[in-house]
């Protein structure tokens, strides 16, 4: 009986992530008007698909090309290790620039782990 009760928790909290990760892809223009995040702010919050702030790519330039490799993964994906390498990078820029390497790896098609993209928003707050 523990056990069926204790499967069925973690199927709750399995279908509660994976609904809550669609509405984050799904739900940008909600969360924008929720949280008050635009374009025009002037910081790119990285909640979105894509940042729309009007960075020119070409300019963008951070030294992290090993995070290539991680292009078309889910943030679901990333062991410990991976994960590192992102805090790694996040952590030896200026934080003036972290707005713009969230929209570089949008860019390039890199998403970031869950855990660096709470540790980013919290940054930019």
């Amino acid at each position: 009986m523990e056990t069926a009760i204790l499967i069925g928790i973690l199927a709750f909290i399995v279908i509660g992530f994976f609904l809550m990760s669609r509405f984050r892809t799904n739900g940008n223009a909600v969360e924008e008007e929720h949280h008050g995040h635009s374009s025009s702010d002037g910081v790119c919050c990285g909640k979105h698909a894509n940042c729309e702030k009007g960075y020119d790519s070409k300019n963008l330039y951070f030294d992290d090309e090993e995070l290539d490799r991680f292009k078309g993964r889910a943030q679901e994906e990333y062991s410990d290790a991976d994960i590192e390498e992102f805090r790694h990078v996040l952590y030896t820029m200026k934080e003036s620039e972290v707005d713009q390497w969230v929209h570089c790896l949008q860019e390039r098609g890199i998403e970031m782990p869950a855990v660096i993209k709470e540790e980013v928003l919290l940054m930019l707050q």
